[in-house]
C-alpha cells in the first residue's frame, strides 16, 4: 500500500500567523456589515451630507447610529496591527524568525511601531470625532492615519529588503526555506518586499486619488476610492501574516522529532552566536 502523500508545509496551527488574521477578520467584516446596512436602508443621502454621491464615505455611514461598531472595531483591530509589528520584532530578536542581519533593522522596526501607534490613534479619533459634528477634527485625523500607516509600512518594507539583499547573512537554520534560485534576489524576503512594495504604490495611488477628487467636489469617485483603499488595507494584513507563518513551521519541528528527528533544532545556539558577531561588528 503506498503511503498517504505527505504536505509540503507543516505548521502549528494555532500560532501567531493569525494575529493579523483576526485583525482582517474585524476590519473586512466592519466594511461589509456597514456597506451591507447602507444598502439594506435603500442607500440613503444623510441629513448632514452636502449633496446626493454614490457610495457615501464610510465615515457618513460611521457618523449614524453604528458609530459604536465603527469605534469598537477600529480600536479592536488598532491593537491588533500593531500588536502585529512588535510580535514581528520580538520573535526575531529571540530567533523564532530569521533575525536581524543588520543593526538598522532593529531601528527600523522600532520606527515602524511607533508610526503605527501614531496611525492608528489617528484612524481611532476618526471613528470617535465623526464627520458630522466634528468635520474639521475628523478629516485631519484621516491625514495622520494615512501618513504615518504609510512611513510605518515604509520602514517595515525595508527590513524585508535588508533580508533579500544579504541573503549570504541569513541565519543557515532559516536560509534553505528562502532560497530558490541561484541569483542573489532569489530568495522570498525579496519576493515579499517587491509585494510589499507593489502594495504600498498602489494604497499610495488610491490614497492621492481619494484627496484629489475629495478637493475636485467629486465626493462619489472619492468615496469609491476611501472604499477601495479600505479593503485594500487588508492584503498588507495577509502579508505579515504570511511573515509570522515560518514561526509556526518551526514549532511545528520542534514539537514533532519524530519526523525532523531529534536534532531537528541543532545549529540554532551556532546560529545565534554567529547572527550576533556580525550584529556587533557592523
Amino acid at each position: 500500500m503506498a503511503e498517504p502523500k505527505k504536505p509540503l508545509i507543516r505548521f502549528k496551527l494555532i500560532h501567531y500567523y493569525l494575529v493579523p488574521i483576526i485583525c482582517l477578520i474585524v476590519w473586512w467584516g466592519m466594511l461589509i456589515a456597514m456597506l451591507s446596512a447602507w444598502s439594506i436602508q435603500g442607500h440613503p443621502i444623510y441629513y448632514f451630507m452636502s449633496g446626493y454621491q454614490n457610495p457615501v464615505y464610510i465615515s457618513d455611514i460611521g457618523a449614524t447610529n453604528l458609530q459604536p461598531l465603527f469605534i469598537s472595531c477600529t480600536g479592536f483591530q488598532a491593537i491588533f496591527f500593531v500588536g502585529t509589528l512588535i510580535l514581528i520584532y520580538f520573535l526575531r530578536r529571540y530567533h523564532k524568525l530569521q533575525p536581524y542581519i543588520k543593526p538598522i533593522q532593529h531601528k527600523l522596526d522600532i520606527a515602524s511601531i511607533v508610526c503605527s501607534v501614531l496611525g492608528q490613534l489617528g484612524i481611532l479619533f476618526v471613528s470617535i470625532f465623526n464627520t458630522h459634528i466634528f468635520p474639521d477634527v475628523h478629516i485631519s485625523m484621516v491625514a495622520v492615519f494615512i501618513a504615518f500607516i504609510f512611513f510605518s509600512c515604509l520602514f517595515n518594507f525595508f527590513t524585508s529588503f535588508i533580508f533579500g539583499n544579504n541573503p549570504d547573512l541569513l541565519s543557515p537554520y532559516h536560509k534553505h526555506d528562502v532560497i530558490f534560485g541561484d541569483r542573489k534576489w532569489d530568495n522570498l524576503y525579496m519576493l515579499s518586499f517587491w509585494l510589499k512594495a507593489t502594495w504600498l504604490a498602489a494604497a499610495f495611488a488610491f490614497a492621492v486619488c481619494f484627496g484629489v477628487f475629495m478637493e475636485s467636489g467629486n465626493q462619489s469617485l472619492s468615496a469609491a476610492f476611501e472604499w477601495t483603499i479600505s479593503f485594500w488595507y487588508g492584503l498588507l494584513l495577509i502579508m505579515w501574516s504570511l511573515d509570522l507563518l515560518p514561526a509556526a513551521m518551526k514549532h511545528y519541528r520542534i514539537s514533532h522529532p519524530e519526523i525532523y528527528g531529534p536534532n531537528s533544532e541543532k545549529g540554532v545556539d551556532e546560529d545565534k552566536n554567529e547572527i550576533n558577531s556580525g550584529l556587533s561588528t557592523v
